[in-house]
């Protein structure tokens, strides 16, 4: 990677023309440094499906070896991307973003399977994906040149109180969810957060409880994927590398709420989002006031009668969820981290 590039893209991410928003140099500041893009990695497939594949084949032509090869070629993983607010309640750490970027619901459906085929008792069935990690922010990385190198590994197929929350909307698609960064797994992650240069938004005092009203000015900082990774870090093959290898700068956009009624939990912005902006907090006059679910799932037709295209979304349309009762869950939530600390 040129230096000349470098120097190019450290003065695109500096210059205060870069947020497109007018809104206080400190404010933005502080919600630059509590905005992350976190990585998620997760089987394809439920352990039983392999499983169930595998055993079909057992008894037909396959030898071991092809079934071992079988096996491992089902087993193979996939890698997602999303953003989340670093913030801070009562001198506890957290991660907070949407449910769908850390929810895996293969490991979800591997526990109903255990259930149903009376293997084992959950309680509940709710999983997050085994292994999260934290991409490079490129600012940190052009100025220090060093790498933190940690992933979260977790096991979902613990009994006890989970390091996560989750918040479901009243669609029951999506909600909130909260990673404690007080459980044992997560201790290094949130150091390694603060060695990149982050520091946690303060939720008492970003959250906003004021009513929302259509055409209200907001703005966003997050991660599209693609759009915001600069570069990838270059290692020794020797150097195993659990987290990932991409540096990002956050994309800021700004918008305005298009639809929001008081008697329904979400509401509807207008601005311009990717995937990997999933999570990324809605923000109005430096208040927090909703974490973006996704672009609306509404397809796109074409009237030329050519038929419909892959294309999702009307316009920028956009599923915000609200953070109206974010403090309180957290609240309830605390209880259950009290009980991970005995463990």
């Amino acid at each position: 990677m040129r230096i000349s590039f470098l120097l190019l893209l450290a003065f695109a991410y500096s210059n205060p023309l870069y947020s497109q928003q007018k809104v206080s140099k400190t404010n933005f500041d502080i919600w630059l440094k509590g905005v992350v893009n976190i990585e998620t990695e997760g089987y394809i497939y439920p352990k039983y499906f392999v499983d169930s594949v595998c055993a079909s084949k057992k008894d037909s032509e396959y030898s071991s070896d092809r079934l071992d090869s079988l096996r491992n070629s089902l087993m193979t993983t996939k890698v997602g991307t999303g953003t989340a607010i670093y913030a801070s309640y009562k001198n506890r750490n957290y991660l907070i973003t949407a449910k769908h970027v850390i929810n895996d619901q293969n490991s979800e459906s591997q526990k109903i399977f255990e259930e149903k085929a009376g293997l084992k008792k959950w309680n509940k069935f709710e999983s997050v994906y085994p292994r999260i990690s934290l991409r490079t922010p490129f600012k940190h990385y052009f100025l220090t040149n060093t790498v933190n190198n940690y992933a979260v590994i977790i096991n979902n197929f613990r009994i006890g109180p989970r390091p996560f929350l989750f918040i479901y909307d009243s669609s029951g698609e999506d909600g909130l969810a909260v990673i404690s960064l007080q459980e044992r797994s997560f201790k290094e992650f949130d150091l390694l957060l603060k060695k990149n240069g982050y520091i946690p938004l303060p939720l008492e005092r970003i959250i906003s409880n004021d009513s929302i009203k259509v055409l209200d000015e907001i703005f966003t900082i997050g991660f599209p994927e693609r759009v915001s990774v600069m570069g990838r870090i270059r290692k020794p093959d020797e150097i195993e590398m659990f987290q990932s290898r991409d540096l990002v700068a956050p994309i800021i956009v700004k918008g305005a709420i298009a639809m929001c009624e008081s008697n329904v939990p979400l509401y509807y912005a207008d601005l311009t989002t990717y995937p990997g902006n999933s999570g990324s907090p809605i923000i109005r006059n430096g208040k927090l006031i909703g974490i973006i679910s996704g672009i609306n799932k509404y397809r796109i037709f074409d009237e030329s009668g050519q038929g419909s295209h892959n294309l999702f979304g009307i316009g920028h349309l956009v599923n915000i969820i609200t953070t109206k009762n974010l403090i309180q869950e957290i609240e309830n939530f605390i209880n259950q981290e009290d009980e991970m600390s005995k463990n």
